[in-house]
């Protein structure tokens, strides 16, 4: 039945854009300004002062998919192209249904912008509950974690937003969440295709095609070979950004094309690594897959942290997180 829904809907948004023509671009900036501007309720840098689109309406996953097919009649070199091949497969996948990413507060960027409309915002808030439903009929939850950080978002915005038509599509969101059950397994396993989703991830992040298992094999055979390091790193306050961008070069902004990593290319902008870092990343890579593909509780997740690097039950919880929120990122730095 899933199958169904997504081939549907996916294909309803390629036969749309069908009729339309892909933008033409005359080389890569050009599309990833494009892509920016559909994302712009979406990014942390977006130099836009209006709503181009509203995520994952049926306007922004046309216009998105139009974008991508844009990109592909250029010439792109050979990280450019794993880029736009990476994006294009996740077209395939239900994160359409999550149409509110837990990382992004949609609700402030959108009312910072001069051509902000209420009514607007509470039909994308209606929208985020209408997905949140469907995807419900085709046992597509959101887990415990995502739940908690969405939950608390439109609890804060419920609490300071005196729009009435706004403050009712929050007050009903909040109702559902309220009520809402989760799934019970954590990582993108819970979810119909997620194994496929996951390890479309993998073959980006970490660059190369080999399944999870021969991935933790390696990477514990790793850990057993690289002294215990503390090491120390900051935790921000909020999810805005992964984890894995703190260790990026700060001398070198290569372009990319995804909203989650703001537009920089993460195979292409890692920094090197002290033998500490490439310790923590390692034991990330190795939780990540705990989580995503083995199915581990927030609890092993959390003692496996703590053991391997010797973090607080507060720090755990946050890097767990990132886990969920950014799957698969660590596997940057498995080379």
């Amino acid at each position: 039945m899933l199958r169904q829904i997504v081939f549907l809907l996916v294909a309803s948004v390629m036969i749309t854009a069908c009729s339309e023509q892909p933008p033409r671009f005359n080389h890569f900036d050009e599309g990833q300004q494009a892509l920016s501007n559909i994302n712009n309720l979406l990014s942390n840098q977006s130099s836009s002062d209006s709503v181009t689109s509203w995520p994952f309406s049926n306007e922004y996953l046309q216009a998105r998919h139009l974008n991508y097919q844009g990109l592909k009649s250029i010439a792109l070199d050979e990280s450019q192209q794993a880029q736009l091949n990476y994006l294009i497969i996740a077209e395939r996948y239900p994160e359409r249904y999550f149409v509110w990413p837990e990382q992004r507060d949609v609700v402030s960027r959108a009312i910072n912008k001069k051509d902000y409309s209420a009514q607007k915002l509470a039909t994308w808030l209606e929208l985020v509950q209408t997905q949140l439903m469907q995807a419900e009929e085709s046992s597509l939850k959101l887990n415990k974690i995502e739940l908690k950080l969405l939950h608390s978002m439109v609890q804060n915005h419920l609490n300071n937003n005196d729009d009435e038509v706004v403050h009712s599509a929050l007050s009903k969101l909040e109702q559902y969440l309220s009520q809402y059950t989760p799934r019970s397994k954590l990582g993108l396993v819970g979810l119909a295709n997620g194994k496929d989703w996951y390890q479309s991830k993998l073959n980006y992040f970490g660059a190369k095609t080999q399944p999870p298992l021969t991935w933790l094999s390696n990477i514990q055979s790793q850990l057993k070979q690289i002294a215990i390091h503390n090491v120390a790193f900051h935790l921000p306050t909020s999810h805005s950004t992964p984890l894995v961008m703190q260790f990026f070069s700060q001398d070198e902004n290569i372009a990319g094309l995804d909203w989650q990593l703001e537009y920089r290319d993460p195979l292409q902008s890692k920094r090197e690594l002290s033998a500490g870092e490439q310790y923590f990343w390692l034991v990330m890579m190795e939780t990540d897959l705990g989580i995503h593909y083995h199915t581990w509780s927030e609890q092993q997740a959390r003692v496996n942290l703590i053991k391997r690097l010797g973090v607080t039950k507060q720090e755990a919880d946050w890097l767990i997180e990132d886990i969920i929120l950014y799957p698969a990122t660590s596997f940057i730095f498995s080379s």
